[in-house]
């Protein structure tokens, strides 16, 4: 039965959707079988890996209650595409008496065929973040060490353990705490560690996203980091973020 890992921060440019991508693609060149869900309006993790054709998309699935449209990269990784369009029925969603459990009731019929599904969230607490915590076995905050991004990191975790677990999914658990755009020996870098430490003793995940332009780069280009920089120290980064969450998980 798959992990089902919600990536979050309320603070944008934290590293949410690189996350999703190159964990999800990391994970299945280690022969996982992996979903990764463009969760958000921006469709930024969709474009990020080149999917431009496509007739559905989670806009379907939230509108329409239809099943989830997967797309097929390889054997090992699909992923569910996202679209503009999906802003435009926010507030009908919110309307619907079933709003938080759309997305898990689509997930249900498949998540057997997958060890991973990675849902990409947008930088808010709004319908579309709560129905991926809501389904959700565990949470991945991704957070650079600046106060912003702190603050972020802190106010989901204090809404996901003062209200969605007293409501809505009870057994989420927190998968850990991932540093992105990482750069060491930085006055600035080392409060900011001090400062999670301090939030999250033993949660900090010891894999660090070292900051690098090639994770930009190959958005542009709609390719997985594995792809447009394989030897890179971001392929690396990601490469042992893998093998840490894999050996947590047991």
């Amino acid at each position: 039965m798959a992990e089902i890992v919600s990536i979050l921060n309320l603070k944008g440019g934290v590293g949410k959707t690189t996350t999703a991508i190159n964990l999800g693609k990391a994970l299945s060149r280690l022969k996982k079988k992996v979903l990764v869900i463009d969760n958000d309006s921006q469709a930024n993790l969709t474009h990020g890996l080149g999917f431009t054709d496509f007739s559905k998309s989670v806009y379907h699935t939230y509108k329409d209650k239809e099943s989830l449209p997967i797309l097929q990269e390889d054997e090992f990784f699909h992923i569910v595409p996202s679209q503009l369009a999906l802003a435009s029925i926010e507030s009908e969603v919110e309307s619907d008496i079933n709003r938080y459990y759309i997305l898990a009731d689509a997930i249900e019929s498949v998540k057997k065929n997958y060890d991973f599904v990675l849902i990409d969230c947008p930088p808010s607490l709004g319908v579309y973040t709560i129905n991926a915590i809501t389904t959700s076995t565990k949470f991945l905050i991704t957070t650079q060490t600046d106060r912003f991004s702190i603050d972020g990191l802190l106010e989901v975790y204090r809404f996901i353990n003062n209200k969605i677990k007293k409501r809505l999914n009870s057994n989420i658990e927190l998968m850990g705490v991932l540093i992105t755009l990482f750069i060491q020996n930085t006055v600035a870098t080392d409060i900011g560690l001090e400062e999670l430490e301090k939030h999250f003793p033993g949660k900090i995940l010891n894999t660090r996203i070292r900051h690098t332009t090639k994770f930009k780069e190959s958005t542009i280009a709609g390719e997985d980091i594995f792809t447009y920089d394989p030897k890179g120290k971001g392929a690396q980064d990601y490469e042992n973020l893998a093998l840490e969450i894999l050996k947590k998980n047991g």
